[in-house]
């Protein structure tokens, strides 16, 4: 009897399916063969009885004693890939997307800045004042913009544990005029530590108020400090962040 090998995915393909047909005693006997012996219509094999060994007659019978095995549906498996169809037309474009927040200006002061205390005050309204920022309206589109200042830096040696600092938003006319309107005050005091970080937090209409300053002011000397304005435009009208001056 003339064997024949196959090689490559066909080799593979025949040795499982017939490894699988064979061994799980689910072999049937062909009568009327649909395959015919070529890659595109498929195998007719021939398994042993009594062997199970499975062989190839490279002819459409098999011998007495053997069980026909169709392999015909590896045609199509086997076959060639077809051409690749034409991408079909783009879906349509997706909603925009809600922006969290507006465009945001910045500013930063170029030279540090030393705010000095004798450590003799005990009272806020004697606490020494300074400006460390200037916002003006000139400068930036008029509208609505949430305020956040950040001030850092260290308090001097000389300052005494307990020593207080506060910085806050206020208009230049409050300024001026001496006046308890503030925005968005916090404070630290002096610990076992010399960093100072504070953030203030604060909402400004340049289309209202020409001028606005960020101020702190202090009981304890304070030295080499640092500050930063962000300003994030907004659609909320007026401030929302008060803090009565004392």
């Amino acid at each position: 009897m003339n064997h024949f090998k196959i090689s490559g995915l066909s080799k593979f393909l025949v040795g499982l399916i017939a490894g699988a047909v064979i061994f799980s005693g689910s072999a049937v006997a062909v009568n009327r063969y649909i395959s015919d012996n070529t890659p595109e219509g498929g195998y007719l094999l021939c398994a042993n009885n009594k062997t199970k060994a499975v062989t190839f007659p490279n002819k459409m019978s098999c011998p007495s004693g053997t069980t026909s095995l169709d392999m015909g549906a590896l045609a199509l498996v086997e076959g060639a890939e077809g051409p690749e169809g034409p991408a079909g037309p783009a879906g349509p474009a997706g909603p925009a997307g809600v922006s969290s927040g507006g465009k945001v200006y910045w500013t930063t002061n170029v030279n540090p800045i030393d705010i000095v205390a004798d450590g003799t005050i005990n009272s806020t309204s004697t606490m020494v004042k300074k400006i460390m920022m200037t916002l003006k309206s000139s400068d930036i589109p008029s509208g609505y913009y949430r305020l956040t200042g950040h001030i850092f830096g260290l308090w001097a040696d000389s300052a005494n544990v307990g020593s207080l600092v506060q910085c806050y938003f206020q208009s230049s006319t409050d300024y001026d005029a001496n006046g308890s309107q503030q925005w968005g005050r916090a404070s630290t005091e002096r610990k076992s530590w010399n960093n100072v970080d504070i953030n203030v937090l604060g909402d400004w209409s340049s289309s209202a108020v020409n001028t606005m300053y960020l101020i702190c002011r202090t009981s304890g000397t304070l030295k080499g400090l640092q500050v930063e304005v962000d300003l994030e435009t907004s659609t909320l009208a007026g401030k929302v962040t008060s803090a009565p001056g004392s």
